[in-house]
């Protein structure tokens, strides 16, 4: 066992009014310049600041995806998009956390509703980390409930949550074996500061560990059902509450990514600017290799082009929602790869042409290039296996990947 780190959990409660799409995506422009601003130290610190937590809780974006039943803003996928695309333009690990403690919260909408009560009673959102992963825990059904243990990686959200979600393999009375997901309080669980990496460096997303830990009956949902939507439209009638889980995962981090790259791009203009701007003394003065402005151009094309892709896959989504086939699921989170790994490429060439200033760690190209690069190896964008199912697709083939 590695060394625990104790976390601070609490902040200011956000008020319960609903803020209509346009006031979040507002809500998600006034935080940028904060997020922007406090991004190295973030990330030197390798954990989310405090202040810039407490910020946006306040702003009442952690509920935009929760029910107005449950005193949440219970907006759409297409918000989601512009308030994760905005935040993360600003700072990628800061819009990657908040997608994901946005997007968890429509997680415990699949949960049954007596715990949906419960998680909502006191404030309309919950900060919570969420693990699919099914390998690195198993759980026994026991009377009333089920024990669960295990350790799993990629806690994002840990450093300030207040629920933990968990997957793993339950083993029922009758020796059978199902995937199930689980939550448990904060205090239930072990946090292992792990989180030493290249990039995303301030999501803070260290380990995750339980030891025989006891789950009532209703902290817990059928991991296939909670992916399908059938859980959260067992009790929710709005549109979002129809949607695949898979597509909006994809989202969280795709948008992370994108936005990052359109970060890069925005400040590779202004650090040129600025160089033109010293050397105005000079009758004429332009940019010394004309070679630099193609390769900008070609990346920044590319990037407004993983743009559409993401946005029609978006049209896709909220068009069909849970009414899509299997295929035509695979062929989202496909596409959503494939934008992904444009906007890495297209960072790298904008890296190319920084010249030496673009090799320091505190400039936000350099940054940008990181988490890039470790947002796009999240298992949800394996290359190979995605390109593999979306041409399995064009020749009429089943596909096999899991997350779809």
């Amino acid at each position: 066992m590695g060394p625990s780190i104790l976390l601070d959990r609490k902040g200011p409660i956000m008020s319960n009014a609903r803020l209509e799409p346009a006031k979040l995506i507002e809500a998600a422009e006034n935080l940028a310049p904060l997020l922007r601003d406090n991004a190295r130290e973030a990330e030197l610190a390798r954990r989310p600041l405090d202040e810039v937590i407490d910020a946006v809780r306040e702003s009442g974006l952690f509920a935009l995806m929760v029910p107005e039943c449950h005193g949440g803003h219970e907006a759409d996928l297409d918000t989601y998009f512009e308030v994760v695309l905005t935040l993360s333009r600003a700072d990628a690990s800061m819009g990657w956390l908040t997608a994901f403690y946005i997007e968890h919260c429509f997680w415990f909408c699949g949960f049954p509703e007596e715990f949906q009560k419960e998680l909502f009673a006191e404030q309309p959102f919950v900060l919570a980390p969420g693990s699919l992963s099914l390998a690195d825990g198993r759980a026994d059904e026991v009377d009333g409930g089920y024990r669960l243990s295990g350790s799993w990686q990629w806690g994002t959200g840990i450093v300030h949550a207040d629920w933990v979600m968990v997957g793993a393999m339950l083993t029922d009375a009758d020796g059978n074996l199902a995937p199930r997901f689980f939550a448990l309080p904060r205090d239930e669980v072990e946090a292992i500061d792990t989180w030493y990496v290249a990039g995303m460096c301030s999501t803070g997303s260290f380990d995750i560990e339980i030891d025989d830990a006891f789950v009532p009956r209703e902290r817990s949902v059928d991991l296939l059902a909670l992916l399908s939507a059938t859980a959260a439209s067992e009790f929710h009638d709005g549109p979002l509450y129809r949607t695949p889980l898979v597509p909006i995962l994809g989202f969280a981090s795709a948008l992370s990514v994108l936005g990052a790259a359109q970060g890069a791009v925005d400040a590779y203009r202004a650090q040129t600017k600025a160089k033109l701007a010293a050397k105005e003394t000079r009758v004429g003065a332009s940019i010394d290799d004309p070679a630099k402005p193609s390769v900008v151009a070609g990346a920044a094309l590319t990037i407004e082009a993983a743009e559409l892709l993401l946005r029609d896959v978006l049209r896709d989504v909220m068009e069909q929602r849970n009414t899509a086939s299997q295929a035509t699921r695979g062929a989202w989170v496909s596409r959503m790869a494939h934008a992904v790994f444009m906007c890495r490429s297209a960072v790298q060439d904008i890296v190319s042409v920084t010249g030496a200033s673009g090799l320091r760690l505190e400039s936000p190209i350099q940054r940008a290039l990181r988490d890039i690069t470790t947002g796009s190896n999240h298992i949800i964008f394996d290359r190979e296996s995605r390109y593999a199912d979306y041409g399995r697709t064009l020749l009429d083939q089943p596909i096999q990947s899991f997350l779809v």
